[in-house]
């Protein structure tokens, strides 16, 4: 592929990562009625389908069927942040591979999740409540208790970023920062046991925080350098690595 062709590419994928938090946002958090989602185990199955799916039903339908269109440029935005992570050779090493892999599944999910959730919502009125509550209990265990696929995601690109030291791409601290959201999500596992305080599915810690931290600490610097990256604002004129130190 020649040069000039490679950048339109490049800067197009690096474009689907704002893209998806952006129709994400719209889709899921607002359509979906999902700041925060119904404490579920905290109602009973009347209750979520009357408060809920009842009550936003044509809004979570859309929404989580937008989801399932958006979720996955979560994937195009993985797989290139994955081919900056190149060793000196330009092969990708088991750290990049870790990222790509965790960035793939991480998008199934992201589409996956909200295909059951927009069933929920179609059927709401047809099938009997407790029918509902499962589907989407059992979705929301997948959705948070999976969490380890991005947590590898995000361990593969921390170490990445802090152990390549001739990598000029991504500054050290947005490693740490990788690896620190990863460690975040570890609370999740929680949320089946809890109804209330901090760890349920719509409390401080494992949405406001969770959430919060994975869009500011480890997103928004990633796609902010391979914006710059892609654009050619580099200084290092889009040479992946530093001459080696004599």
């Amino acid at each position: 592929m020649e040069k000039a062709t490679k950048r339109i590419v490049d800067i197009s994928l690096a474009w689907t990562g704002p893209l998806f938090v952006l129709g994400y946002i719209l889709f899921w958090a607002v359509l979906g009625h999902n700041v925060p989602p119904p404490n579920m185990m905290a109602m009973t199955p009347d209750q979520l389908v009357s408060e809920y799916y009842g009550k936003y039903q044509n809004d979570i339908a859309i929404g989580m069927v937008g989801c399932c269109v958006v979720g996955l440029l979560y994937l195009p935005w993985s797989m290139l942040l994955a081919s900056m992570l190149r060793e000196e050779d330009g092969s990708l090493g088991v750290l990049s591979l870790m990222e790509a892999a965790g960035g793939l599944l991480t998008a199934w999910l992201l589409a996956f999740c909200p295909a059951i959730w927009a069933a929920c919502a179609l059927l709401a009125t047809s099938i009997p409540a407790y029918m509902i509550k499962a589907m989407h209990v059992f979705t929301w265990v997948i959705y948070d208790c999976t969490f380890m696929i991005t947590t590898i995601q995000l361990a593969g690109l921390g170490l990445y970023t802090i152990l390549n030291r001739k990598q000029k791409i991504f500054p050290a601290w947005t490693g740490w920062c990788a690896i620190a959201v990863g460690i975040i999500f570890l609370p999740l596992v929680l949320m089946p046991f809890v109804s209330e305080g901090p760890f349920t599915v719509a409390g401080s810690w494992n949405f406001y925080i969770v959430f919060g931290t994975w869009l500011f600490a480890f997103f928004t610097p990633y796609s902010y350098y391979m914006l710059k990256e892609t654009l050619g604002y580099n200084a290092r004129a889009k040479q992946a690595f530093a001459p080696a130190l004599g």
